[in-house]
């Protein structure tokens, strides 16, 4: 800046100097314009100012141009045009679409259980489940179920399953045919079986049958279970896909994250998984070739707490699929039992369960639970109402005895007081005298408000026609035998359990003293060794009964050919036959009174019968020795009804056939094989139809000498 001033001052020198160079000043005229407006002011003296301005620098520019500085003008910045405000228009907004969970094959499965390792001897259990719904033009039938030639079930129906038999380890077979509840109960050699399995059963295990659609019609599918203990907070879940209308699917929860089966395909077992308990599971089912379309939902489900569960998809006639769940059961442990719960507290209505603070059911309608462990070291047993606002506990005390650990019905009731306690809990033990060849009957009232119930029985005979062994004769028609009073008991009491002979049978609750049929069952097949707690719950409308059966949760299957069957039989048998031994005192040889004798061969009251039972007997009796023929006497049979005569196990021809007597005796001799061997031997009596079955039987003993000994007998008193 300071040189560029030098230059301009000896520039003005040099030009000052030199008055020839000096340039002529142009004139200046100055206009002077009066105006009245202010605006016009101002431009003509903005006009003014830049047309003075202008001369100055024209002579600056041609001072500096003549001292050889040239000045580069910088670019003048161009501004920018400011736009008019664009009108604001109307807008909504945009749907943003918000994706849902969409279950990918990130979902981790639940891993299928592995069953634990049990000794060798441990029994199994075997059930069948009927989950076959049938078509719209055919009814589903119902069947009846043999284990083991053993009939265990009368009529199971769609949607029904059995109980859990207790098997011995190894192949069992199941055998069902079709039955109608309206005709009388099959007799001997019924036809071929409509359906019929032989499954391998493992040791400490369950098995089910499932009775459903498959490729090949409708067939008996086999389904191992774990029966393993369950950690509290856990149950276990099985699937079975018997929907011939569904194609394969995924089946996830996401409720918990997880898949429970990836590319179910028809026919197919999926489990068993452990899961944890919960209220109102969905479950998704997804399309196997894209994961990401959800083809539909199956209902809510619950799962309570350490108890086992069995899924059935079937065909549904207005949605994709539908499904049948079947409540299971586990091993308890050492100190646990099985136990279910009534609800019978209407003013409660549903309810969630506790016990010891983990929830057990989180919804328990009125009527009975799902069978569950518990605990037999003492429980708090906690109800709180639908809306959880109310909560009522009772304790239970410790069972410690081995009479007292037995499965438990615990019956919840409305209990008000004045203290405000609305709820109360009454216990009873299944802990009928173990049998093999009886069943066990007992009646728990639970309906709140009636008098006292009576429990009647109508036992179902077969009927003609028969299919009659090899020479025994043509049966008579025998009436249906009438109602009989089998127990009888208070509101929230309970009777000793009444032994019954296996057979199939009518139930009915009646009015104590009176005919009036409050609620009944029909076509109950009773199995030897198993208990049957009949329980009158409050139905459906006000004012009404229903009549709830409850078994044990696994039932021994016994069979009339069990050894230890057998022998029970004989010793009943013997005992209700022995006589009755009078004492008569000694003939007195001095004045001081002789001691009298104590009675013997008495028979035990525990062991006889509330009704007359058929006995048998044979002449001569062991320990006395026979060979080539017995006589044979019996009584408390039906009257003019043929019987057969068979030996030991052997069922497939009779050695002795005939009638019975008018008032049901029998008085014969029967001859014996001539091969017959040396020893004891059981003669078996089987009246009125098959057996082992629909008939009744007896059983005696007898002893045949060796061929070398001439038998002696005894006469029979």
């Amino acid at each position: 800046m300071r040189l560029l001033l030098v230059v301009l001052i000896l520039s003005l020198l040099a030009a000052a100097c030199d008055s020839t160079a000096m340039p002529t000043v142009p004139l200046i005229t100055v206009v002077i314009t009066a105006v009245d407006d202010t605006a016009a002011l101002n431009d003509a003296v903005a006009q003014a100012l830049t047309g003075t301005a202008q001369v100055h620098i024209g002579a600056t520019e041609t001072a500096l141009a003549l001292g050889g500085v040239t000045l580069t003008p910088s670019p003048t910045p161009t501004p920018n045009p400011t736009l008019a405000a664009r009108p604001t228009q109307a807008t909504t907004p945009t749907p943003t679409f918000t994706p849902t969970i969409t279950p990918t094959p990130t979902y981790a499965p639940y891993l299928t259980t592995t069953p634990d390792s049990v000794a060798a001897d441990l029994p199994g259990w075997v059930r069948v489940v009927h989950a076959w719904v049938g078509t719209p033009d055919n009814t589903p039938a119902t069947f009846d179920v043999y284990l083991n030639g053993e009939p265990v079930q009368r009529a199971l129906a769609s949607g029904q399953q059995t109980g859990f038999l207790q098997v011995a380890p190894g192949s069992v077979q199941v055998v069902l045919r079709a039955a109608n509840p309206d005709q009388p109960v099959t007799t001997e050699n019924p036809g071929p079986p409509d359906f019929s399995e032989v499954v391998p059963v493992a040791p400490g295990e369950n098995t089910t049958l499932v009775l459903g659609e498959t490729s090949e019609g409708l067939r008996l599918i086999t389904v191992p279970e774990s029966a393993a203990p369950l950690p509290d907070g856990i149950a276990r879940l099985t699937l079975v896909h018997v929907n011939p209308e569904l194609l394969p699917v995924n089946i996830l929860m996401p409720d918990t994250g997880r898949a429970l089966a990836y590319n179910l395909q028809f026919n197919h077992v999926a489990g068993s998984f452990d899961v944890p308990m919960g209220a109102n599971y969905i479950l998704d089912l997804y399309d196997v070739t894209d994961s990401s379309v959800l083809l539909g939902s199956l209902p809510p489900v619950s799962f309570g707490n350490r108890v086992s569960y069995l899924l059935v998809l079937v065909p549904s006639a207005d949605a994709l699929t539908d499904m049948m769940l079947f409540s299971g059961e586990t091993r308890t442990l050492p100190t646990e039992v099985h136990a279910r719960l009534v609800n019978i507290a209407e003013s409660i209505g549903p309810m969630a369960v506790k016990l010891n603070d983990k929830v057990q059911f989180y919804s328990l309608p009125i009527g009975i639970s799902d069978p569950f462990p518990l605990s037999t070291l003492g429980n708090r047993l906690v109800v709180l109402n639908q809306e959880e606002t109310d909560s009522y506990f009772a304790d239970l005390p410790p069972w410690d005895t081995p009479e007292q650990q037995a499965d438990k019905i615990l019956v919840l009731y409305d209990n008000p007081t004045e203290a405000g306690i609305q709820f109360d809990v009454k216990v009873y033990s299944q802990d009928a005298p173990p049998s093999t060849i009886n069943s066990q009957i007992r009646l728990i009232h639970a309906l709140p408000g009636v008098i006292p119930l009576s429990l009647e029985m109508s036992a179902i005979r077969p009927q003609p026609p028969f299919v009659l062994a090899a020479g025994m004769p043509t049966p008579t028609p025998v009436p249906r035998e009438p109602f009989v009073k089998v127990a009888e008991a208070e509101f929230n009491t309970v009777g000793a359990y009444v032994p019954r002979s296996p057979t199939v049978v009518d139930v009915r609750v009646v009015l104590s003293g009176t005919r009036n049929v409050i609620a009944e069952m029909n076509n109950v097949q009773l199995t030897a060794g198993s208990l049957y707690d009949f329980i009158v719950l409050p139905g459906a409308e006000a004012g009404s009964a229903r009549l709830e059966l409850v078994q044990q949760t696994r039932v021994r299957a016994t069979s009339s050919s069990d050894p230890a069957a057998i022998s029970e039989a004989v010793a009943a048998t013997l005992t209700a036959i022995a006589p009755v031994i009078t004492a008569t005192p000694t003939r007195v040889s001095s004045p001081t009174p002789t001691r009298t004798p104590l009675p013997t061969n008495t028979p035990r009251p525990t062991n006889t019968p509330s009704f007359p039972p058929p006995s048998l007997a044979v002449d001569p009796a062991p320990p006395n020795t026979t060979r080539g023929s017995i006589l044979l006497f019996g009584q408390g049979f039906p009257a003019a009804r043929p019987y057969g005569v068979y030996l030991d196990n052997n069922l497939e021809s009779a050695i002795h056939s005939g009638i019975t007597t008018a008032d049901g005796a029998i008085m014969t001799v029967v001859n014996l094989p001539a091969n017959i061997s040396t020893g004891l031997h059981t003669i078996r009596v089987c009246v009125a139809g098959s057996c082992p079955g629909n008939g009744i039987e007896a059983f005696a003993v007898m002893k045949i000498a060796p061929p070398d000994m001439t038998p002696t007998a005894t006469l029979q008193p």
